[in-house]
């Protein structure tokens, strides 16, 4: 390898470092006081560079903003890739919701902005109407975290332990509003205690995945929690 070549991985290595901190500080200060607490200008400051450095890297505010949300996505689904694929479904399914609670609660600035794109919205935005522009939160679908609970999902449906005959986007729906839910009332300081939080995340997402288990599922899901824990190496 060459001497410019070695400066340039050098360079993109010092630029990716410099982004993902005015990432990172960024979510902060939009965590504490939306998008009008966002100046470039103390950004900049903040993170010890230039504003004509955060203009080159966003383009904007606006394209800062945008890049936070695709950031908050990305972790996301990088925490959910890092869970491996079981070879019972069930367990898969499982451990991407527990990757999900991690992610929330080691990046709540983060998961604030996944928060805001479930916000209200007006009633014409709600439903279907060629006129209006689609809302945010239908874009979940779409993103790489949900895409793997949706895969988890069907491959439960496919051994038998979730029912074929109905549609599993309605039931990874089910399952991704139920985590979405307990870990922003998590995250609002809902529960009086971490131990309470983990107690009620369990036991709602437990509930809801024998709700919609066929009685194969049941069943290997009742097995599946007998069997003796793996002593750690």
């Amino acid at each position: 390898m060459s001497m410019d070549e070695r400066a340039d991985i050098a360079a993109d290595r010092r630029r990716l470092a410099q982004r993902a901190a005015l990432l990172d500080a960024a979510s902060e200060m939009l965590m504490r006081g939306g998008p009008d607490a966002i100046s470039l200008r103390k950004l900049a400051a903040k993170v010890g560079t230039s504003t004509m450095a955060v203009y080159t890297a966003f383009g904007g505010k606006e394209g800062l903003i945008n890049a936070l949300f695709d950031e908050a996505f990305d972790r996301l689904a990088e925490a959910q890739r890092a869970v491996p694929k079981a070879p019972e479904p069930l367990i898969w399914l499982q451990g991407l919701a527990r990757a999900y609670r991690s992610f929330a609660l080691e990046n709540p600035s983060y998961y604030a902005l996944m928060i805001s794109v479930t916000m209200p919205v007006s009633e014409s935005l709600r439903h279907e109407e060629p006129s209006c522009t689609t809302p945010p939160a239908r874009g979940i679908a779409q993103q790489r975290g949900y895409q793997m609970l949706f895969d988890a999902v069907k491959a439960c449906v496919a051994e038998g332990s979730l029912p074929s005959d109905v549609a599993p986007a309605i039931m990874a729906d089910a399952l991704w509003a139920t985590v979405h839910g307990l870990c922003s009332l998590e995250l609002a300081g809902f529960h009086a205690s971490a131990e309470a939080a983990e107690t009620r995340f369990s036991l709602t997402c437990g509930a809801v995945l024998r709700g919609l288990l066929t009685p194969k599922g049941l069943a290997k899901l009742e097995a599946l929690a007998a069997r003796p824990l793996k002593p750690e190496n």
